[in-house]
């Protein structure tokens, strides 16, 4: 329902009145007003992970698909900690190669950089399982990202086939009442 004109006058003069938040605590409390993914990134974010990162994730995922029902925003949520998740863990990959080439520097100087990378997996895969839960973890991650998209377009389409068929029933109903 719009506003009348007269309504929106009043609704512009008293914006004009207000000052905002004078209060330390009420500047706190909304300065947290557009925080849309605190309690989310509290459980998926580790130490000196970014939560304005992880937010704009979030954000972007939200602005390509869109989501119109909480299940549909819990599928792209899941979309976007998989992917975050993976992210980390390539990260996590590339610390432990870029370490263990630091640490085989010296004997290996004379090699060059794709052969040091190749000698340092092979010592970091030589020295325990690493490589192996790396990959598990990757394949879960992506299992799950793939797994919350087909979620996404299950529910959409559902969502689709009803709004069809509640538009088909109503055009029925008006062809019954005339």
């Amino acid at each position: 329902m719009p506003l009348s004109d007269k309504r929106t006058a009043a609704n512009r003069a008293n914006s004009l009145k207000s000052t905002g938040p004078t209060s330390i605590e009420g500047k706190r409390n909304t300065s947290r007003n557009a925080t849309r993914h605190g309690i989310l990134a509290n459980h998926v974010l580790i130490q000196g992970e970014s939560r304005e990162r992880f937010a704009a994730l979030i954000n972007s995922f939200e602005a390509e698909f869109q989501p119109e029902t909480p299940s549909e925003r819990l599928c792209v949520e899941k979309m976007a900690t998989s992917q975050w998740r993976l992210m980390r863990l390539w990260a996590v990959e590339s610390a432990g190669i870029t370490h263990e080439m630091r640490r085989q520097h010296d004997s290996m100087s004379d090699e060059d950089p794709p052969t040091r990378a190749m000698l340092a997996i092979r010592a970091i895969g030589d020295n325990g399982r690493h490589m192996d839960i790396m990959s598990r973890y990757e394949h879960r991650f992506d299992r799950q990202y793939y797994r919350a998209i087909e979620a996404f377009y299950r529910l959409r389409q559902a969502r689709a086939i009803a709004r069809a068929e509640q538009s088909h029933q109503a055009e029925e109903n008006k062809g019954t009442q005339q």
